[in-house]
């Protein structure tokens, strides 16, 4: 299972590995075999036997399109909305993917990456009856066609997605510096998930009809240098929230995927250590590295800003941007702006040593981004 899943879900989805190509869950045991507690073994052989058993589907799905994506190119540079997990990046993606000009990986691309483009009504059909109403960590609609972050789809075809914290929680920083700062890893790494990254977004492309891509992933906040390099012109929208309730949210996401996810067992004062220094890792790395991207290419956004006023906030970007279709667009989008109104956003206590054990990681960033410490 990859979610935990509603009360009235009739079913259950498995664990999002089996939809991994053959060699690279090979490769994921041969690296990460060892940290598979005994107990989670018997879900392992599992999926190795369905991997081998839809090998089939795989192949046909090379052997139609393979040429066929090589020789494809994206119509015009992504737009990447980026900001660490918990931040308002998904609000961000839904106000402007109301825009049909863009297209996004989506649950559907997630779900198959290996072989969507064939068997897209198989996946549908499944999907249809086992998809939760909602994601297990908010109220957010979660349905075969919602956008969802490219590591999700990635975690099918390279060791090098984000999805191993959630994997194997105790070496969650280890994995967490390899995928997305990549640190300590061989350049063979890197070039290993910037192929198969950029192989994604040219297979998402193609089966939108060459739109425009409009990506959220979390994980790209750390990856920017090599994100450039790929795609040099590339627009980045930043979104940042209050740092206290990122991490508080952060928390609760974590736990949910780790209890679905996980192939060994995890201690939560670990995992909240990991988190809080995932968020300072992460956002130094951003700090420093924001300076590449052209400052007509950038735009930063406090979340905040974007619930108060969408409809403005999404009008700026499309002035800055340079980007078409805006009157036709603001209709719509005050329309939909207007069905948000009621959202509540989860509620979160604090208290004064659960603020003290994150202050020494979330401290500094949070007065740098002029958000004051919770009382």
């Amino acid at each position: 299972r990859f979610f935990a899943l509603c009360k009235n879900t009739r079913m259950q989805l498995p664990h999002i590995l089996y939809f991994s190509t053959l060699r690279n869950w090979l490769r994921l045991l041969w690296r990460y075999g060892r940290q598979i507690d005994a107990d989670q073994w018997p879900r392992a052989v599992r999926i190795t036997l369905f991997v081998m058993a839809t090998i089939p589907i795989r192949v046909f799905e090379r052997a139609r399109f393979g040429l066929a994506l090589r020789r494809h190119r994206l119509s015009e540079p992504p737009i990447f909305i980026v900001g660490h997990w918990r931040s308002g990046t998904t609000n961000m993606h839904n106000l402007m993917l109301q825009d049909p000009q863009f297209a996004s990986v989506t649950m559907l691309h997630c779900a198959i990456p290996s072989g969507f483009l064939t068997w897209e009504w198989l996946a549908r059909r499944i999907l249809a009856r086992r998809l939760p109403k909602s994601r297990p960590m908010d109220a957010v609609p979660l349905g075969i066609d919602e956008p969802m972050s490219e590591d999700f789809a990635l975690a099918g075809l390279t060791h090098m997605s984000h999805y191993l914290n959630y994997f194997f929680p105790q070496i969650a920083e280890q994995t967490f510096r390899e995928t997305v700062l990549f640190e300590g890893v061989d350049q063979s790494d890197i070039a290993h998930w910037s192929n198969h990254y950029e192989y994604l977004l040219r297979k998402v492309s193609y089966a939108s009809g060459g739109k425009r891509l409009l990506l959220k992933n979390p994980p790209n906040l750390g990856r920017v240098p090599e994100v450039l390099k790929r795609f040099p012109d590339a627009k980045f929208i930043h979104v940042y929230r209050n740092p206290w309730l990122v991490h508080a949210s952060t928390m609760k996401l974590m736990q949910s995927f780790i209890k679905d996810l996980a192939f060994q067992t995890h201690d939560p004062a670990v995992i909240e250590s990991f988190i809080s220094i995932r968020y300072q890792l992460i956002m130094e790395k951003w700090f420093a590295d924001r300076h590449l991207i052209p400052c007509e290419n950038l735009i930063e956004l406090r979340h905040e800003d974007i619930v108060a006023n969408p409809v403005q906030v999404v009008e700026t970007i499309y002035r800055q941007f340079g980007l078409s279709n805006w009157a036709t667009l603001q209709p719509k989008l005050e329309a939909y702006a207007r069905s948000l109104q009621g959202y509540q956003n989860n509620a979160y206590s604090f208290d004064s040593v659960y603020l003290n054990r994150i202050h020494a990681s979330i401290g500094p960033i949070a007065k740098r981004l002029d958000y004051a410490e919770p009382q």
